[in-house]
Protein backbone atom coordinates (compact mmCIF):
# COMPACT_ATOMS: atom_id res chain seq x y z
CA UNK A 1 0.00 0.00 0.00
CA UNK A 2 2.98 2.13 0.66
CA UNK A 3 4.17 1.74 -3.01
CA UNK A 4 1.12 2.69 -4.59
CA UNK A 5 1.16 5.82 -2.21
CA UNK A 6 4.24 7.06 -3.56
CA UNK A 7 3.55 6.97 -7.09
CA UNK A 8 4.90 9.71 -9.07
CA UNK A 9 5.27 10.65 -12.84
CA UNK A 10 8.71 9.10 -12.91
CA UNK A 11 6.58 5.51 -13.25
CA UNK A 12 4.47 6.81 -16.19
CA UNK A 13 7.18 7.32 -18.74
CA UNK A 14 4.67 7.21 -21.56
CA UNK A 15 2.59 10.13 -19.94
CA UNK A 16 5.91 12.36 -19.64
CA UNK A 17 6.04 11.77 -23.97
CA UNK A 18 2.27 12.48 -23.68
CA UNK A 19 1.70 15.60 -22.52
CA UNK A 20 -1.83 17.62 -22.99
CA UNK A 21 -2.13 20.07 -25.72
CA UNK A 22 -1.88 23.67 -25.02
CA UNK A 23 -5.42 25.12 -23.91
CA UNK A 24 -4.82 27.71 -26.61
CA UNK A 25 -4.30 24.68 -29.81
CA UNK A 26 -7.65 23.38 -28.13
CA UNK A 27 -9.52 26.00 -28.50
CA UNK A 28 -7.94 27.19 -32.17
CA UNK A 29 -9.13 23.41 -33.11
CA UNK A 30 -12.47 23.75 -31.43
CA UNK A 31 -13.27 27.01 -33.45
CA UNK A 32 -12.25 25.32 -36.38
CA UNK A 33 -14.88 22.56 -36.08
CA UNK A 34 -17.40 24.44 -34.44
CA UNK A 35 -17.31 27.08 -37.64
CA UNK A 36 -17.46 24.01 -39.99
CA UNK A 37 -20.90 22.84 -37.98
CA UNK A 38 -22.51 26.37 -37.83
CA UNK A 39 -21.42 28.25 -40.92
CA UNK A 40 -24.14 25.49 -42.90
CA UNK A 41 -26.27 25.41 -40.09
CA UNK A 42 -26.55 29.47 -40.20
CA UNK A 43 -27.45 29.33 -44.11
CA UNK A 44 -29.99 26.66 -43.48
CA UNK A 45 -31.64 28.66 -40.61
CA UNK A 46 -32.26 31.81 -43.28
CA UNK A 47 -32.88 29.77 -46.34
CA UNK A 48 -36.35 28.30 -44.18
CA UNK A 49 -37.11 31.22 -42.36
CA UNK A 50 -36.85 33.49 -45.88
CA UNK A 51 -39.89 32.77 -48.22
CA UNK A 52 -39.43 31.26 -51.22
CA UNK A 53 -38.41 33.35 -54.42
CA UNK A 54 -41.24 32.27 -57.10
CA UNK A 55 -39.77 34.52 -59.84
CA UNK A 56 -41.63 37.53 -59.17
CA UNK A 57 -40.41 40.46 -57.36
CA UNK A 58 -44.48 41.38 -56.61
CA UNK A 59 -44.87 37.96 -54.81
CA UNK A 60 -41.90 38.39 -52.98
CA UNK A 61 -42.81 42.23 -51.98
CA UNK A 62 -46.57 40.66 -50.80
CA UNK A 63 -44.36 37.64 -48.81
CA UNK A 64 -42.32 40.23 -47.09
CA UNK A 65 -44.62 42.02 -45.94
CA UNK A 66 -46.81 39.01 -44.53
CA UNK A 67 -43.84 37.71 -42.91
CA UNK A 68 -41.60 40.89 -42.14
CA UNK A 69 -39.96 39.63 -38.68
CA UNK A 70 -38.91 36.02 -40.30
CA UNK A 71 -37.65 37.55 -43.14
CA UNK A 72 -35.38 40.07 -41.06
CA UNK A 73 -34.62 37.61 -38.87
CA UNK A 74 -33.48 34.82 -41.65
CA UNK A 75 -31.91 37.37 -43.58
CA UNK A 76 -29.54 38.63 -40.68
CA UNK A 77 -28.63 34.61 -40.17
CA UNK A 78 -28.17 34.75 -43.72
CA UNK A 79 -25.33 37.56 -43.29
CA UNK A 80 -24.27 36.09 -40.42
CA UNK A 81 -23.58 32.51 -42.59
CA UNK A 82 -21.79 34.12 -45.11
CA UNK A 83 -18.79 35.29 -42.27
CA UNK A 84 -19.00 32.17 -40.51
CA UNK A 85 -17.95 30.76 -43.68
CA UNK A 86 -14.83 32.81 -44.17
CA UNK A 87 -13.30 30.07 -41.22
CA UNK A 88 -14.94 27.29 -41.91
CA UNK A 89 -13.14 27.73 -45.37
CA UNK A 90 -10.29 28.03 -43.82
CA UNK A 91 -10.69 25.04 -41.56
CA UNK A 92 -11.49 22.85 -45.04
CA UNK A 93 -8.12 24.36 -46.57
CA UNK A 94 -6.29 23.68 -43.57
CA UNK A 95 -7.38 20.28 -43.58
CA UNK A 96 -5.81 19.40 -46.99
CA UNK A 97 -3.26 21.99 -47.06
CA UNK A 98 -0.52 19.44 -46.65
CA UNK A 99 -1.27 17.47 -49.39
CA UNK A 100 -1.66 20.41 -51.95
CA UNK A 101 -0.81 23.94 -50.37
CA UNK A 102 -0.80 25.58 -52.92
CA UNK A 103 -4.05 24.73 -54.79
CA UNK A 104 -5.61 25.11 -50.96
CA UNK A 105 -5.29 27.99 -50.25
CA UNK A 106 -6.19 29.17 -53.58
CA UNK A 107 -9.36 27.47 -53.43
CA UNK A 108 -9.85 28.27 -49.57
CA UNK A 109 -9.24 32.68 -50.60
CA UNK A 110 -11.92 32.18 -53.61
CA UNK A 111 -14.39 30.16 -51.27
CA UNK A 112 -14.08 32.92 -48.15
CA UNK A 113 -13.73 35.84 -50.63
CA UNK A 114 -16.94 34.51 -52.51
CA UNK A 115 -18.59 34.25 -48.77
CA UNK A 116 -18.12 37.32 -48.02
CA UNK A 117 -19.69 38.73 -50.99
CA UNK A 118 -22.50 36.67 -50.38
CA UNK A 119 -22.63 38.84 -47.32
CA UNK A 120 -22.88 42.30 -49.05
CA UNK A 121 -25.53 40.35 -51.41
CA UNK A 122 -27.97 39.75 -48.55
CA UNK A 123 -27.12 43.50 -47.52
CA UNK A 124 -29.38 44.60 -50.03
CA UNK A 125 -32.15 41.89 -48.75
CA UNK A 126 -31.69 44.12 -45.20
CA UNK A 127 -32.62 47.31 -47.54
CA UNK A 128 -35.55 45.41 -49.15
CA UNK A 129 -37.23 44.56 -45.80
CA UNK A 130 -36.88 48.12 -44.81
CA UNK A 131 -38.47 49.22 -48.40
CA UNK A 132 -40.97 47.09 -47.99
CA UNK A 133 -42.19 48.59 -44.37
CA UNK A 134 -41.60 52.05 -45.22
CA UNK A 135 -43.09 52.04 -48.28
CA UNK A 136 -47.42 50.88 -48.07
CA UNK A 137 -48.33 51.31 -51.28
CA UNK A 138 -48.21 47.47 -52.77
CA UNK A 139 -46.97 48.92 -56.64
CA UNK A 140 -45.00 51.67 -55.02
CA UNK A 141 -42.88 49.11 -52.93
CA UNK A 142 -42.59 46.46 -55.84
CA UNK A 143 -41.24 49.68 -58.17
CA UNK A 144 -38.34 50.20 -54.99
CA UNK A 145 -37.63 46.68 -54.76
CA UNK A 146 -36.89 46.42 -58.47
CA UNK A 147 -34.39 49.42 -58.81
CA UNK A 148 -33.11 47.90 -55.93
CA UNK A 149 -32.23 44.94 -57.49
CA UNK A 150 -31.88 46.50 -61.44
CA UNK A 151 -28.62 48.64 -60.18
CA UNK A 152 -24.85 48.07 -60.76
CA UNK A 153 -23.79 48.86 -57.46
CA UNK A 154 -26.35 45.32 -56.55
CA UNK A 155 -24.86 43.07 -59.73
CA UNK A 156 -20.85 44.24 -59.06
CA UNK A 157 -21.58 42.74 -55.46
CA UNK A 158 -23.79 39.66 -56.90
CA UNK A 159 -21.17 38.82 -59.49
CA UNK A 160 -18.11 37.96 -57.43
CA UNK A 161 -20.15 35.54 -54.80
CA UNK A 162 -19.59 32.51 -58.09
CA UNK A 163 -16.24 32.80 -56.34
CA UNK A 164 -17.77 30.64 -53.50
CA UNK A 165 -19.00 27.61 -55.42
CA UNK A 166 -15.92 27.76 -57.58
CA UNK A 167 -13.53 27.81 -54.07
CA UNK A 168 -16.15 25.10 -52.61
CA UNK A 169 -15.95 22.67 -55.14
CA UNK A 170 -11.96 23.00 -55.69
CA UNK A 171 -11.90 21.97 -51.58
CA UNK A 172 -14.14 19.32 -52.68
CA UNK A 173 -12.20 17.75 -55.39
CA UNK A 174 -8.96 18.19 -53.34
CA UNK A 175 -10.82 16.49 -50.08
CA UNK A 176 -11.54 13.46 -52.29
CA UNK A 177 -7.98 13.59 -54.31
CA UNK A 178 -6.28 13.85 -51.36
CA UNK A 179 -8.53 11.63 -49.24
CA UNK A 180 -8.64 13.57 -46.15
CA UNK A 181 -11.98 12.69 -45.32
CA UNK A 182 -15.14 10.17 -46.05
CA UNK A 183 -14.87 10.24 -49.51
CA UNK A 184 -18.86 10.65 -50.15
CA UNK A 185 -18.33 14.34 -49.06
CA UNK A 186 -17.26 15.20 -52.53
CA UNK A 187 -19.50 13.82 -54.21
CA UNK A 188 -22.07 15.09 -52.00
CA UNK A 189 -20.84 19.04 -52.30
CA UNK A 190 -20.79 19.09 -55.92
CA UNK A 191 -24.49 17.64 -56.59
CA UNK A 192 -25.50 20.62 -53.49
CA UNK A 193 -24.31 23.20 -55.49
CA UNK A 194 -25.53 21.81 -59.26
CA UNK A 195 -29.03 21.79 -57.32
CA UNK A 196 -28.00 25.63 -56.39
CA UNK A 197 -27.05 26.81 -59.57
CA UNK A 198 -28.59 24.59 -62.10
CA UNK A 199 -32.42 22.97 -60.37
CA UNK A 200 -35.66 24.78 -61.24
CA UNK A 201 -36.60 23.30 -57.78
CA UNK A 202 -38.35 25.98 -55.80
CA UNK A 203 -36.69 25.06 -52.59
CA UNK A 204 -33.33 24.61 -54.11
CA UNK A 205 -32.11 26.96 -52.04
CA UNK A 206 -33.15 24.40 -48.71
CA UNK A 207 -31.76 20.98 -50.27
CA UNK A 208 -28.07 23.28 -50.90
CA UNK A 209 -27.50 24.04 -47.34
CA UNK A 210 -29.72 21.03 -45.77
CA UNK A 211 -26.84 18.75 -48.31
CA UNK A 212 -24.06 21.41 -47.02
CA UNK A 213 -24.96 20.68 -43.40
CA UNK A 214 -24.80 16.99 -43.66
CA UNK A 215 -21.57 17.68 -45.70
CA UNK A 216 -19.60 20.03 -44.03
CA UNK A 217 -20.46 17.69 -40.15
CA UNK A 218 -18.29 14.94 -41.78
CA UNK A 219 -15.19 17.54 -42.91
CA UNK A 220 -16.19 18.65 -39.12
CA UNK A 221 -15.39 15.14 -37.82
CA UNK A 222 -12.44 14.77 -39.59
CA UNK A 223 -10.68 17.81 -38.31
CA UNK A 224 -11.91 16.72 -35.02
CA UNK A 225 -9.66 13.87 -35.41
CA UNK A 226 -6.65 15.74 -36.45
CA UNK A 227 -5.99 16.64 -32.88
CA UNK A 228 -4.97 20.32 -31.87
CA UNK A 229 -1.53 20.07 -32.26
CA UNK A 230 -1.55 18.13 -35.75
CA UNK A 231 -4.07 21.03 -36.41
CA UNK A 232 -1.56 23.73 -35.50
CA UNK A 233 0.99 21.65 -37.47
CA UNK A 234 -0.50 21.83 -40.64
CA UNK A 235 -0.45 25.88 -40.94
CA UNK A 236 3.15 25.16 -41.77
CA UNK A 237 2.82 22.41 -44.38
Amino acid sequence: MARVANVTATDFPLAQQMPSSPWWLRVRHGFSVGALVVAPLLGLAWSLLVPIFRGSLDVEVTNVAARHAPFVTGTYLGVLMSFAMIPAAMAWGRLVRPAAPVVSDVATFLCAAGACFHGGVLVFQLAEASVVAGVHDHGAAVQAVTHLFDTSAFFLVLAPFILFYVGLAALAVILFVQRAADRWIAPFVLVAIAVELASPLPFKARLFFAMLTIAFAGVARAVWQVGAEDWAARAAA
